[in-house]
């Protein structure tokens, strides 16, 4: 059996997102084999849930108590960025806590995640011989949008060894890109512990249900258009369930404020039990960067199938073997945004076809097999051996090729 793995996991804050809950249930199953260090320095920035979900992982922040105080050190160090345009002095105290954290536990690797994480850890360990094996999260797609010529790239293309894309639709994007001659990439989704049962379904309504960020990108408004118009078709009835909170949320909510059969839980640290009470999941998102969203894998864990928007990850997720969990709708090519007649015609077919539902249920309960904790954490911590090994002189490097994986975890680790 391997010695255990040595691991610094970066992510500046734990506010609420699905990069942020991935990053958390991926420390928390690698600390079951191996030791986890996680730099979280924006502590104060980060939702406590989150924070309190790290077990057995040594969480390193900075001294901030108050999120004002990381406003402060942020404007003093864009006032010192004008005097001396090349000293960043919140760059400086990251590589200085992260250097000094290498100094005294010796990672083994160092596993970064959001670009910003991955900014602070190649600029720490720009000259230091330790493996930086990144997560993406969707932010190489987001970047192609914001700045085609890569300029704020070029510190993670030259520094970064290797990365593991949720999806293969990330990986595919990553390998346009231009790394490095012996960067390295594979393909190991998102994990999620055993999913906890919620509540008993005992109210016969038909319950269409929602889980994401409070943000217009994710289709809230789309959802709710798209429900209206079923229920005007329909004497069945029905509700939607709305769960999560932010901007975009508050201003729906006062929009239709007057509409019971609209439920809005606000932000659920653990949505499972609303899930629980889904008949079908919904995530009608136009995210430019989405990947692979952990809302729909807490659907498929609780046996829930899910309409979504054809972008990113998704048609992967709801794919099987067996036939789709799900159904993909495409987005308007005028708006950019989810079609809701098609969102609307999905939805009515499986509120209304019995056993469509039963099948896709199955399917669902099937799928959620691809994220389990422990098989996925088993994928990154081989990955993570494998740039190790390559790291070291004194040992002959492993060759790229098939390594021994379980179903649905791609392990080809390629050269981009």
């Amino acid at each position: 059996m391997s010695s255990p793995l040595n691991i610094l996991m970066v992510i500046p804050s734990l506010p609420v997102g699905g990069a942020e809950q991935a990053f958390v249930r991926l420390a928390n199953a690698l600390a079951e084999q191996h030791r986890v260090t996680a730099y979280v320095p924006y502590r104060c920035d980060s939702a406590p849930a989150l924070v309190r979900g790290l077990e057995g992982v040594k969480l390193v922040s900075l001294p901030l108590p108050h999120p004002v105080l990381h406003r402060v050190l942020y404007k003093l160090s864009l006032l010192l960025q004008r005097i001396l345009p090349f000293f960043d002095l919140e760059q400086r105290l990251h590589s200085l806590v992260l250097r000094t954290l290498h100094r005294l536990e010796r990672f083994d690797v160092v596993n970064p995640h959001l670009r910003s994480g991955s900014l602070m850890a190649c600029h720490a360990f720009r000259t230091t011989p330790v493996p930086v094996v990144e997560h993406d999260h969707g932010d190489y797609a987001l970047l192609k949008k914001e700045s085609p010529n890569l300029n704020a790239a070029q510190p993670l293309l030259q520094r970064v060894d290797a990365e593991i894309c949720p999806s293969e639709y990330n990986a595919r994007l990553v390998d346009t890109l231009p790394w490095r001659p012996d960067f390295q990439r594979t393909v190991v989704p998102y994990c999620m512990p055993p999913a906890k049962s919620g509540q008993e379904r005992t109210d016969p309504t038909f319950t269409f249900g929602m889980v994401a960020r409070g943000v217009e990108e994710k289709g809230w408004t789309e959802a709710v258009t798209a429900f209206r118009t079923v229920s005007e078709r329909t004497t069945k009835p029905m509700r939607l369930v709305l769960v999560g909170g932010g901007p975009a949320l508050d201003r729906l909510k006062r929009d239709v404020a007057k509409e019971e059969a609209v439920v809005f839980t606000g932000y659920q640290a653990d949505p499972a039990r609303w899930i629980s009470g889904f008949d079908v999941g919904l995530l009608p998102s136009f995210f430019a960067a989405e990947s692979l969203p952990c809302a729909i894998i807490e659907c498929l864990s609780l046996g829930k199938p899910v309409i979504a928007t054809s972008v990113g990850g998704i048609p992967e997720m709801l794919q099987t073997p067996q036939g789709p969990c799900g159904t993909l709708v495409p987005l308007d090519p005028e708006t950019g945004r989810a079609d809701v007649a098609a969102l609307a015609e999905a939805m009515q077919t499986l509120a209304e076809d019995n056993t469509l539902l039963r099948l896709m249920t199955d399917r669902a309960r099937n799928a959620s097999k691809t994220y389990d904790a422990t098989t996925c954490a088993r994928a990154c911590a081989e990955f993570f051996r494998f740039n190790v090994n390559r790291r070291r002189p004194t040992e002959a490097p492993r060759q790229p090729g098939a390594v021994p994986a379980s179903q649905n975890i791609t392990l080809e680790f390629r050269n981009s």
